[in-house]
C-alpha cells in the first residue's frame, strides 16, 4: 500500500544568495519525492529589495525556481507588514502542509508562526542558520520568544548556535536539534585548474593563490584580509589573493586594497555560480570573519582538499582541526592571518597533507546525503520530539 507523500511548505524570506539558500536549494532538489511533496512559500521584502542593484534582484529570483515545486511569492512594504500574515495564511490554507520549516531571517521568525496558527498548521519547524544578533531589532526578542511557543522543533547546523538560541531565547535543549550542513561532494574535488582557469580570473600562469569565499558585508571583515597581503607579499611577493562573493562593500574595499598598494593582486570576482572550478585554482582558502555558524565554504574548500585558515570563532572550530585540517586563528589580528598563510604557502608537503586530512574529514562527516537523510527524518517525524 501505497503512503501519502508528507507535504513540506518552506517559508522563506528572499534576501541574498549565500548559505541558507543554498541549503534550501539542496533540500529541495534532493527530497525524497516518493515520500515528500515540497512547496514554497517565498517572503519577498521589497523593503529590502529596493535598495539592492538590479543585478542582484534578477539574481535572486533567478535562484529560488524549482521545476515541480509549487512557489508563491509575497511582497512586504515593511518588517512587520500584518497584512502579509493573513496572505500568508491564505496560502497556506491552500497548500494545506502537514509541516512548515521556516527559515529564521528576516521577517519569517513572525510571520510563519502567526500564519501558521491563522492557518492551522500542525507542525512548525524553524531552521536557524544565523545568530540572533543582527537578526532583528533588539526589542522585538520578547515578540520572538512569545511566538516561538508555536514552534515544534528547531534546527541549527552547529553546536555553537544551539547553545545561543538556548541561551538567547530561553529554549530547553531537546527542542534545539542539530544537523550540520553538508554538501555534494560530487561538485567538489581536488582538480587541476591548469593555465587556462588562472588566466580567465586574471592570474598569472605561476605564484600562489589564497581564496575567500564570502560576501562583501561588514560580518566577512574582509579588511583584515587586505591588511595582511602587504606582509605577505614581503615574503612571497607573487601570491595573489581572489575574492568571489559580492556585496555592498565593494567599492570601499576595492578602495582600501587600492591604497594599500595591492590591487594588482587582490581580485574582486564578485558572484559566481562556478564556485568548484575556481576552489580548484586556491592553495589556501582563508576566512576572516567575526562570527560564523557552519560555513559552507570551509566544507567546499577542505572536500576539495584545499587547506583552510580562519578565525577560532562560532562554529568554525567544529569544522577545522586547527593544526591538522588547517590553522585557526585569532579574529580581527591581521598578523596571525598573515603568519597562518606564509606558514602553509611556504610549505607545500604540510599544506598537502592539512588539505587531505580535511578531505576526508569533510567527507566523513559533512555529506549531503547526511544532511538529508537527517531534515528527512525531523520532516517525517509525529508531534514535537
Amino acid at each position: 500500500m501505497k503512503h501519502r507523500r508528507t507535504r513540506v511548505t518552506f517559508l522563506v524570506a528572499c534576501h541574498n544568495v549565500g548559505g541558507f539558500e543554498t541549503k534550501l536549494d539542496t533540500l529541495l532538489r534532493n527530497l525524497d519525492r516518493d515520500r515528500f511533496d515540497p512547496s514554497v512559500l517565498l517572503v519577498y521584502p521589497n523593503y529590502k529589495a529596493k535598495h539592492a542593484p538590479e543585478g542582484v534582484r534578477k539574481r535572486q529570483r533567478a535562484f529560488f525556481s524549482w521545476p515541480g515545486v509549487e512557489t508563491v511569492e509575497l511582497f512586504m512594504k515593511r518588517r512587520l507588514d500584518a497584512v502579509q500574515i493573513f496572505r500568508a495564511a491564505s496560502v497556506l490554507g491552500k497548500l494545506r502542509p502537514d509541516t512548515v520549516l521556516f527559515f529564521a531571517v528576516g521577517p519569517a521568525p513572525f510571520i510563519a508562526p502567526a500564519a501558521c496558527r491563522l492557518a492551522g498548521v500542525h507542525r512548525l519547524i524553524r531552521a536557524q542558520d544565523t545568530v540572533l544578533d543582527g537578526l532583528y531589532p533588539r526589542p522585538l526578542r520578547p515578540l520572538d520568544r512569545l511566538l516561538l511557543r508555536r514552534t515544534d522543533r528547531i534546527v541549527t547546523p552547529s553546536f555553537f548556535l544551539k547553545r545561543g538560541i538556548a541561551r538567547g531565547l530561553n529554549v530547553r535543549d531537546d527542542r534545539i536539534t542539530v544537523i550540520p550542513n553538508g554538501i555534494d561532494f560530487s561538485r567538489f574535488g581536488r582538480r587541476s585548474a591548469g593555465p587556462a582557469g588562472r588566466s580567465a580570473v586574471g592570474i598569472p600562469s605561476r605564484g600562489k593563490v589564497v581564496g575567500m569565499i564570502a560576501n562583501l558585508v561588514p560580518v566577512k571583515d574582509h579588511a583584515v584580509l587586505l591588511a595582511a597581503v602587504p606582509q605577505v607579499h614581503r615574503q612571497l611577493p607573487d601570491v595573489h589573493f581572489l575574492l568571489i562573493g559580492d556585496g555592498p562593500l565593494r567599492t570601499r574595499l576595492e578602495a582600501a586594497a587600492k591604497t594599500l598598494g595591492v590591487s594588482q593582486s587582490v581580485h574582486f570576482l564578485g558572484y559566481r555560480s562556478d564556485v568548484r572550478n575556481l576552489v580548484a585554482l586556491f592553495d589556501v582558502s582563508v576566512l576572516c570573519s567575526k562570527v560564523e555558524v557552519h560555513p559552507i565554504s570551509l566544507i567546499e574548500s577542505m572536500a576539495c582538499g584545499v587547506p583552510v585558515v580562519a578565525p577560532e570563532v562560532g562554529g568554525i572550530p567544529e569544522i577545522v582541526r586547527d593544526g591538522e585540517t588547517g590553522i585557526l586563528v585569532p579574529q580581527g589580528d591581521p598578523d596571525a592571518l598573515a603568519g597562518a598563510l606564509v606558514i602553509l604557502l611556504k610549505n607545500p608537503s604540510l599544506a598537502r597533507t592539512m588539505g587531505e586530512k580535511g578531505r576526508r574529514s569533510a567527507h566523513l562527516r559533512f555529506s549531503m546525503e547526511g544532511m538529508i537523510r537527517s531534515f528527512e527524518s525531523l520532516l517525517r517525524s509525529e508531534g514535537p520530539g
